[in-house]
């Protein structure tokens, strides 16, 4: 334990690592509470909310390019990408807490500000996120040193996103007893502030070894170079869908709210802490189960990503991730026909068993987390032997983007879904005030009120946190059989190319060291 900070690369790697953890932990934030925030807190309808992310994609649509081209021309004595480590952390406190302000316009009122503070929101994390992606080949320019810190970075990039999937409902509640609004709001602050701080220091525990001079060329031109290369198009197709393979757990917490009332024993914990300890937790049921329900997701998730430089011994990152995406698009399906049909979803072993299978449903996920990365990383380093061109900015801004579409895509898209099957946080809290049993009785027996059949309502929610992700898994797979690289040939390659470019400068210097000598021995003569 002594020696483990005595090297210097892994310090780095420890360091380059904090960066994610930052950047997962402040996402994590959104994704995990926003919509239940702007549902069931500001009441706002699903469909607005699905509205004000379509909304937001457009200034996306613009701020991804112009992010990318602002890094391609940065130079700086800090780097390319380091800089907006510095600069960014701050405001990323600052912008979270906004999106969680408890603010009281009315619905129209409320609507206009989430759609102004999720756009600032957006902006500060473009600014940091296209950077971080592209600083990986910067820092680590081997590929083997590279993939080792990327699986770690994303290790502590999946504890960054834990933290808030795992407490964010819990510290809300611990904060907003009674006010859910200040709850929220001081959860956001609390967990914006443990992702940004270890970000900002990060920056100091790395440097940039690969110096790129700021480009000249125009962004329209880096963009037609990279989208001449296949290998680029195939994996912009992949990640598009791949975006979406874990879009359904944003369902979680209603899942957790709506189907696990008397499924397990909430209200007998809280009582039993009381008891024991003297502590009260006035939690809600989306604040312990929450979590509870995350417990398998979060182990798989590290796991798959500290296993990664093994599986990579034996295969290429081709092999792993269509082998990957396989095993998940079974247990995805096996995960929704056992919760409906076998060991029902709203019994307390039906909880226990889909806590279990989420292990199973999540890896893919880690996998494909630090595979996205580091095969953008090999294409950059290939279109700079071929092109003679480092495009970092345009092809992480570029996958940016085309993530962001996805998601904004596909979370209205579910929305949608589920608001048109009848949610209504309003007439569902009516039917489970003082309610000790689950909202259904089982999911294959109707269950309809005021209009509503809450039985297929939460069998729709069932689905999309388990059979969605095989339809994402299936459709990123796809392109991945046209993807033609080879590893191998590509290191060898890259070797002798910052081999010949490092003579090349070598000689540079030397010309310009004895061109200055001769002018000074003239001069003294």
């Amino acid at each position: 334990m002594k020696n483990l900070f005595k090297s210097k690369t892994t310090r780095e790697i420890l360091a380059f690592s904090l960066l994610p953890f930052g950047i997962s932990t402040v996402y994590s934030i959104v994704s995990t509470a926003l919509n239940m925030y702007f549902t069931d807190v500001l009441g706002l309808s699903l469909s607005m909310t699905g509205i004000m992310l379509a909304v937001t994609k457009v200034w996306d649509a613009v701020n991804d390019p112009l992010m990318g081209m602002l890094v391609d021309k940065t130079n700086t004595r800090w780097g390319k990408c380091r800089p907006y480590v510095f600069w960014m952390s701050g405001p990323m406190i600052l912008v979270t807490a906004m999106l969680f302000a408890p603010v009281d316009f009315g619905q129209t009122g409320n609507f206009i500000y989430a759609i102004i503070a999720y756009i600032l929101y957006y902006t500060i994390y473009t600014a940091l996120d296209i950077p971080n992606k592209g600083l990986a080949p910067l820092v680590f320019p081997e590929d083997k040193l590279r993939v080792k810190a990327l699986s770690w970075s994303n290790i502590l990039g999946s504890l960054g996103s834990v933290l808030p999937s795992l407490l964010f409902f819990t510290v809300a509640g611990l904060w907003g007893r009674e006010n859910q609004k200040q709850g929220y709001f001081f959860s956001a602050l609390f967990f914006a502030t443990i992702g940004a701080v270890p970000m900002f220091f990060s920056a100091f525990g790395f440097k940039e070894k690969i110096k790129i001079p700021p480009k000249k060329e125009k962004y329209v031109d880096g963009l037609k170079i990279v989208f001449k290369d296949k290998k680029f198009i195939v994996l912009t197709i992949a990640m598009f869908f791949s975006s979406i393979v874990n879009i359904g757990s944003m369902f979680l917490p209603y899942f957790a709210k709506w189907n696990c009332i008397g499924v397990l024993p909430i209200d007998e914990l809280c009582a039993w802490i009381y008891d024991t300890f003297g502590v009260s937790l006035q939690l809600t049921s989306e604040g312990l189960l929450t979590p509870l329900l995350q417990i398998g997701s979060g182990i798989s998730y590290m796991l798959s990503m500290a296993l990664i430089p093994l599986f990579l011994k034996k295969m290429d990152k081709k092999t792993l991730w269509i082998g990957t995406s396989i095993i998940g698009i079974f247990a995805d399906i096996i995960c929704f026909v056992i919760g409906v049909w076998i060991v029902p979803y709203n019994t307390f072993a039906g909880a226990v068993v889909y806590m279990i299978l989420r292990f199973f449903t999540n890896f893919p996920v880690g996998i494909m987390t630090v595979l996205t990365t580091a095969m953008f990383s090999d294409v950059v380093e290939d279109l700079e032997m071929r092109t003679g061109k480092r495009l970092e900015g345009t092809v992480f801004s570029f996958q940016s983007l085309i993530s962001q579409i996805s998601v904004a895509i596909f979370n209205a898209l579910l929305l949608n879904v589920v608001d048109a099957f009848g949610y209504n946080v309003d007439k569902m809290n009516a039917l489970t005030d003082n309610l000790t049993r689950p909202l259904i009785q089982s999911p294959t027996q109707s269950f309809i009120s005021g209009g509503v059949d809450y039985t297929m309502l939460l069998n729709v929610i069932f689905f999309l946190l388990t059979a969605f992700g095989a339809i994402g898994l299936l459709l990123q797979t796809i392109p991945m059989f046209f993807y033609k690289f080879d590893e191998k040939a590509q290191a060898g390659r890259l070797k002798a190319f910052r081999a010949e470019k490092e003579r090349l400068e070598n000689e540079e210097l030397n010309a310009l060291a004895a061109e200055s000598a001769a002018e000074h021995g003239g001069q003294n003569a």
